[in-house]
């Protein structure tokens, strides 16, 4: 009788195939690093036994791990400032010099992408165990996580993408190729600004067929990502895989689905402007040729159809939603409020003058009682009545009062005299 084995992660019964102890599901989640390891499986070293191997850094804790590695956060103590270190093992398939080579080569290319759309790497190198790069630290979430957390509106999706474009057009103008293009790798900060990460590591991993890291690996979590000829012929793409891959993303964006099989246009998912379907699609394409030939064309049409959008009501995408309010001027928030209090406050001490009359000012005996209580609580709640002079103390009172609040409206807004 057969043994079945048991999902070391969810325990389930497992594929005859299935490596690691591990049902294709859970390694797929391993793999995007959105899933702690199983028992047997490949275990981050902690961020102590690394100190050793970079005495430049204070490592603080694991962010993720998956097919190309683990990141870390640490802080550079000379430079005061928060990084990602991201390592690579060194094992049988890196430790020879053709790999050590092309990561030299593939680490000084990634080093010219200057660009404030993607992850900048400060500095890379080898140490007894691992290969290393020292990258910017995002102070965020990945478009998965914002994805998993809440429905983009259409304008907000537009927004992310044309930033993406932006970041991509700049690389592919270097002629360097990201080759793994999706949302865990689409970085976004908390003031909605987008940074791409892990540019060319696809290409540094998975360059020669006989790489230790294992093609299940690479592939779960990327397959859905990858355009037909990314999959055929992995060393031949060029560009336009990257727009394929981006195409797959702007329709899990505008549906929450990845286009598998004989899928349908965005627009017949959900309620979206038709005029999207036709970027999508055309990003879509299977034949490299038919597809956008640039990422800037992408990008071009997406801002026409943005700019013809009408603006959701009540609807903020994630960048505007996080730009600062303008600071209240002095004429607009102090004079204004004040000018209507000094005006109620008048206008309500002479009609109440008006409709008493002088006589109410005094404590005649012969006034009815409810003509003394009213007139008594006028005359300390305004001091108007009768008595103008009590103006110099109330106005200026008011005035200050109103000018307390206008420093505090500044104060949100991080601004002080």
């Amino acid at each position: 009788m057969d043994t079945v084995r048991i999902c070391k992660q969810c325990r389930q019964p497992l594929p005859e195939n299935a490596p690691e102890g591990l049902c294709p599901e859970c390694l797929a989640r391993v793999a995007l690093g959105s899933e702690p390891t199983a028992p047997g499986t490949r275990v981050p070293p902690d961020p102590t036994a690394l100190a050793a191997q970079f005495p430049q850094l204070e490592i603080i804790k694991l962010l993720g791990m998956g097919g190309m590695g683990m990141v870390y956060q640490a802080r550079q103590p000379r430079l005061d400032r928060l990084v990602a270190l991201k390592i690579l093992p060194v094992d049988d398939s890196t430790r020879d010099a053709s790999f050590a080579e092309r990561f030299e080569r593939e680490a000084r290319a990634l080093a010219r992408l200057n660009h404030p759309g993607i992850v900048t790497l400060y500095d890379f190198g080898q140490t007894p165990g691992y290969y290393y790069f020292i990258m910017e630290y995002v102070d965020g979430m990945n478009l998965r996580q914002l994805i998993q957390a809440q429905t983009l509106e259409p304008r907000q999706a537009l927004e992310l993408v044309t930033q993406i474009c932006t970041a991509l057009q700049f690389a592919h103008d270097e002629k360097i190729v990201h080759r793994d293009i999706k949302p865990e790798n689409i970085l976004i900060t908390k003031k909605g600004q987008v940074k791409i990460a892990d540019f060319g590591l696809a290409k540094l991993l998975g360059g020669k067929p006989e790489t230790a890291l294992t093609a299940s690996q690479m592939v779960m979590g990327t397959m859905n990502y990858m355009a037909p000829e990314q999959r055929e012929k992995p060393l031949e793409v060029d560009h336009r895989a990257d727009i394929y891959s981006l195409g797959v993303v702007f329709y899990e964006m505008l549906t929450g689905e990845v286009p598998m099989g004989r899928f349908e246009a965005p627009s017949k998912k959900v309620r979206i402007d038709v005029r999207l379907d036709e970027v999508v699609l055309h990003a879509l394409e299977r034949e490299p040729s038919r597809r956008y030939q640039h990422v800037s064309e992408v990008k071009s049409n997406v801002e026409t159809i943005t700019s013809t959008m009408p603006r959701e009501k009540n609807a903020a995408s994630a960048p505007e939603a996080l730009k600062p309010q303008p600071p209240p001027g002095f004429v607009s928030y102090v004079l204004k409020r004040f000018g209507i209090f000094a005006a109620a406050w008048l206008v309500a001490g002479l009609c109440l003058r008006w409709a008493l009359g002088d006589a109410s000012l005094n404590t005649d005996p012969h006034s009815s009682i409810p003509i003394q209580i009213i007139s008594g609580i006028f005359i300390l709640a305004c001091g108007l009545v009768g008595d103008l002079g009590m103006a110099k103390f109330i106005l200026p009172a008011g005035f200050v009062l109103v000018v307390v609040a206008w420093l505090e409206a500044r104060a949100k807004c991080g601004l002080t005299l």
